[in-house]
């Protein structure tokens, strides 16, 4: 941020030193005259320890060196502003700190500094010690937009209004994640740093799609309530509309290369077809016929794609006018079944995979070959994840306590499991070797898993949370 013309006139006349420059410079500018407290030749100077203290700076610990003087903690200005981001210029020996919108001026031995261009006053001067500035934290932090509080013995600095109401997140990069927050009428998409919580809006829509990461992270894919694909690049947060087609689409995948998007076609999801970014053409992949597909997943080279299929309920009555008479519901046939479709085949075809009655959920394929799932015997079984390959053959993968999430990143499987009443647990399972490897003991509320490489986010009750060198920091509230 520029120094407003009226504090760098202030400014001028304290380096003069002269209480006339001061006051022809304030009258020019009309601004008050800040003149710096000079202790007198004769004083003795104030023996101050320097001491290395540990804050929680948006909700992270950081390294923050303090002295205490005249009973008020002072803060390494260079120290405390690294911590939060904030950055540091120096004009006519006035350190100036912005931080958002907000900025903090001041010269060693002065008690009045500029608080977004407003003169004010500190209870003790600037301290500089070893070439380092030293200021009271509290007007410092409150200057910066920012709340102090005390957590388990160490002082927490917040300058950062975390996201209330988010259910989940989705990785856009190892730095980044999209986070929807949903309300009656609308829902508020958000680009989140999850190293510190700040965020910034993508798109405020009723009655679209979530937004879908692209491989790479630099964009998302969206259809809105009438069914036209749009595409919203992360960086600059400007949409593009890419087809106008209105057909219902469900299960939007993106292909590896971020070319297309793969998606189910009509009201029952019956076709797998694609979407030419560049060309805003859609073509028919799969027109088999089969009904209430779901959980799509697409092979890297865009070949092989595997889905469930969803056979319903039967519904029987006396006439052909189902409003007016009874009607009986008869589930003995409804079944989830995981099917294969290999567009590279000389004859393309739905292949089922799987027979058993078991439910299906948290379907995922790595390369179209294998799929792995969340296995639901029965209300009274516990969950496991299962594997079934293009040959049919099954295997329980992993088996401990019972499982609710499965998600697949960089090759892994990563699966929430319940451990008991008041806790769950996170494993990472390599699928080449069926090995496993606990990662995480989290409450037993915990929800919403994602992953990107080593890191997580998992929603609590009170919002989502990200793991930080073993310790699980908020993202949003």
């Amino acid at each position: 941020m520029v120094m407003k013309k009226a504090f760098a006139a202030t400014i001028l006349a304290a380096a003069l030193g002269t209480a006339a420059a001061g006051t022809a410079g304030a009258a020019q500018a009309g601004a008050a005259v800040v003149k710096p407290t000079v202790k007198p030749a004769a004083a003795k100077a104030e023996a101050l320890q320097v001491k290395q203290s540990v804050f929680v700076v948006n909700y992270a610990e950081a390294p923050v060196r303090t002295v205490l003087s005249n009973g008020e903690t002072l803060v390494s200005v260079r120290d405390l502003s690294a911590a939060l981001g904030a950055k540091l210029s120096v004009l006519n020996g006035y350190t100036t700190v912005t931080l958002d919108a907000h900025s903090f001026a001041f010269k060693a031995g002065a008690k009045q500094v500029s608080v977004d261009g407003t003169v004010a006053s500190l209870n003790q001067a600037v301290k500089s010690i070893n070439g380092t500035a030293y200021v009271a934290v509290k007007p410092l932090v409150q200057a910066l937009g920012g709340t102090m509080a005390l957590k388990d013995g160490k002082l927490a600095v917040n300058t950062i209004k975390l996201l209330s109401g988010a259910a989940y997140a989705r990785f856009a990069n190892a730095g980044q994640a999209v986070v929807s927050v949903e309300s009656d009428v609308k829902r508020t998409d958000y680009l989140v740093d999850v190293a510190t919580g700040r965020s910034l809006e993508l798109l405020a829509s009723e009655g679209s799609s979530d937004l879908i990461v692209a491989p790479g992270g630099a964009k998302a894919a969206y259809t809105d309530a009438d069914g036209a694909v749009y595409v919203i690049d992360l960086a600059s947060r400007q949409t593009k509309q890419v087809s106008a087609d209105t057909t219902i689409k469900t299960e939007l995948v993106w292909s590896a290369d971020g070319s297309a998007i793969y998606f189910l076609q009509g009201d029952k999801g019956s076709v797998i077809a694609k979407l030419d970014i560049a060309a805003g053409t859609i073509s028919k992949i799969a027109e088999d016929k089969v009904d209430y597909k779901s959980a799509l997943s697409v092979s890297p080279d865009g070949k092989k794609f595997t889905y469930l299929v969803t056979t319903p309920p039967k519904a029987t009555a006396d006439s052909a006018d189902l409003d007016k008479d009874t009607v009986d519901i008869d589930a003995s046939g409804e079944q989830v079944q995981v099917n294969l479709y290999d567009a590279s085949a000389e004859k393309p075809a739905a292949v089922a995979l799987t027979s058993a009655k078991d439910d299906k959920l948290f379907v995922v394929s790595p390369d179209g070959g294998t799929v792995y799932y969340v296995s639901v015997a029965d209300e009274n079984a516990s969950a496991a994840v299962v594997s079934v390959d293009k040959d049919k053959k099954t295997a329980t993968l992993f088996a401990e306590g019972d499982v609710e999430e499965l998600v697949l990143s960089g090759g892994k499987l990563y699966v929430l499991t319940a451990v008991n009443d008041d806790a769950s647990a996170i494993y990472e399972v390599d699928p080449a070797t069926a090995s496993k490897k606990l990662l995480y003991t989290v409450p037993a509320s915990a929800s919403g898993l994602a992953v990107n490489g080593s890191q997580i986010v998992i929603a609590l009750e009170d919002g989502l949370y990200v793991n930080a060198s073993g310790a699980w920091k908020p993202v949003t509230r």
